[in-house]
């Protein structure tokens, strides 16, 4: 029997051995799939990659998934579109392009006419939720209407989904949207954000280098190169704007980036859409209130209940349940499916407490990412202790910036290991280069580590 490989093989491939206690639970739960059908996806897999084994067992199955390094690869060459891909695509379409053609776009996918004109029931019904209307006429086709501000909205929320899930998704999206933009905009896109989020700390919780991606495609001036954009204002007139978005020791270096970066061209329009979508990747656009303070306490509760661990502190506690209960309120009944925890290094006893604490804040915000409740246990685990002196190089991606002090500070108590700085993968060159490093550790799976052998990999936290 023919097995058509689509997302939902892709993401269990990509599951299976992340935690040895009970797999496919884990999966089934953090999918939000039958546990049945998470073992026929197993069986399907196996299947595919032709072992020769007659009646193995799901464990002996997920054992020779696990090692084998090329079936990522040869499933997303085999990959076929799901009802959400075929889905996304053609909303996606919609909101780029305002129309679309069901009979190539049938073609395109290979599926039949039929089948496309019930995915386009769903997309309307997706899309009226934003306010907006997909009309079908003789004269014109399959059209999408709404006002422009609906319209922004729901593309950067698709637009979103399409970055967080980029890698799971079938090569035709994929191309699609990098067809339409050239390589150099987005490698300076890709830099530029990823040097605000740092420099400016919005980097404390995941996915906001997509967000602000997605924020720049749709509010930015691709379309309409003659308004005036943010790097038109004067520096009184940014300090007045970012002064509650920027620290005051980096507002004239953030003024002077935003000349000369990507991030300048947003429209000056939506100048204040912008500021709230900064706060929101901050974990600050709501005021603190007793309703706050009441989540804090219920969140402080589930920390020690799961972890065993007493929360003294709440600077990082007050942006994280501000940002989750936010994304919680506002959510449109969008599924979008992170993956991005994969990357991160943790003993088996700490992935099993993180998964826990994840799926019972689930069961209170819908929205919570598996990385964020990662990022919330390390800080949540540390204890306050002395600063290192410089001889050993981090090298991070997507490690927020919040946690290096907590990291150089374990690292010199626990490997009498000193930093000297934390670096991005295509910085270590350079480092190597001017500085006399003596270690170079990394806590995430770069793509760097073939480039770079001797770069040793610790875990999160560090105990």
């Amino acid at each position: 029997m023919k097995i058509n490989i689509n997302t939902n093989h892709i993401r269990i491939c990509k599951l299976l051995g992340y935690t040895t206690h009970k797999t496919t639970d884990f999966i089934a739960e953090f999918l939000q799939m039958n546990k049945q059908n998470v073992n026929l996806y197993i069986k399907q897999i196996y299947s595919f990659i032709d072992s020769s084994e007659s009646k193995p067992t799901i464990q002996t199955m997920i054992d020779y998934i696990s090692k084998n390094k090329y079936i990522l690869c040869l499933l997303k060459k085999e990959q076929h579109f799901t009802k959400e891909n075929r889905i996304l695509y053609m909303v996606l379409i919609l909101l780029r392009d305002r129309h679309i053609n069901l009979n190539h776009l049938s073609t395109l996918i290979g599926v039949s006419r039929r089948i496309i004109g019930n995915d386009l029931i769903l997309a309307k019904d997706a899309l009226n939720i934003y306010g907006l209307e997909i009309n079908s006429s003789n004269a014109k086709g399959i059209s999408l209407c709404g006002s422009e501000k609906n319209l922004k909205l729901a593309s950067l929320a698709y637009l979103y989904k399409l970055f967080v899930e980029f890698d799971d998704l079938p090569a035709l999206i994929t191309k699609d949207y990098l067809n339409f933009f050239d390589d150099e905009f987005h490698l300076k896109l890709n830099k530029d954000i990823d040097n605000f989020i740092h420099e400016y700390a919005f980097d404390y919780f995941s996915q906001n280098k997509n967000l602000l991606k997605a924020f720049f495609i749709i509010y930015g001036n691709l379309a309409d190169p003659e308004k005036p954009t943010l790097d038109s204002l004067s520096f009184d007139e940014f300090k007045l704007n970012f002064k509650d978005v920027i620290g005051n020791s980096k507002l004239k270096s953030c003024y002077n980036f935003l000349k000369v970066s990507s991030l300048g061209k947003i429209l000056l329009g939506h100048l204040n859409i912008f500021l709230d979508t900064l706060k929101f990747c901050d974990g600050a656009l709501n005021p603190k209130n007793e309703e706050l303070f009441k989540e804090l306490n219920k969140i402080k509760a589930m920390v020690f209940k799961n972890l065993s661990v007493t929360i003294s502190k709440t600077n990082f506690l007050e942006k994280f349940v501000n940002k989750i209960r936010l994304a919680h309120q506002k959510s449109i009944p969008l599924r979008i499916c992170d993956l991005e925890f994969l990357r991160f290094n943790l003993p088996e006893e700490d992935k099993l407490k993180c998964i826990k604490l994840f799926f019972t804040l689930r069961r209170i915000y819908q929205n919570i990412q598996f990385s964020n409740v990662i990022f919330l246990y390390v800080w949540s685990s540390h204890q306050e202790s002395l600063s290192g002196v410089k001889n050993a190089l981090v090298v991070f991606d997507r490690i927020p910036k919040l946690l290096f002090p907590i990291i150089k500070n374990k690292l010199l108590l626990i490997e009498n290991m000193d930093v000297l700085d934390f670096v991005k993968p295509h910085e270590l060159e350079s480092h190597l280069a001017n500085y006399d490093v003596n270690c170079i550790i990394t806590f995430e799976k770069l793509n760097s580590e073939n480039k770079y052998p001797f770069i040793k990999t610790y875990n999160l936290p560090i105990l």
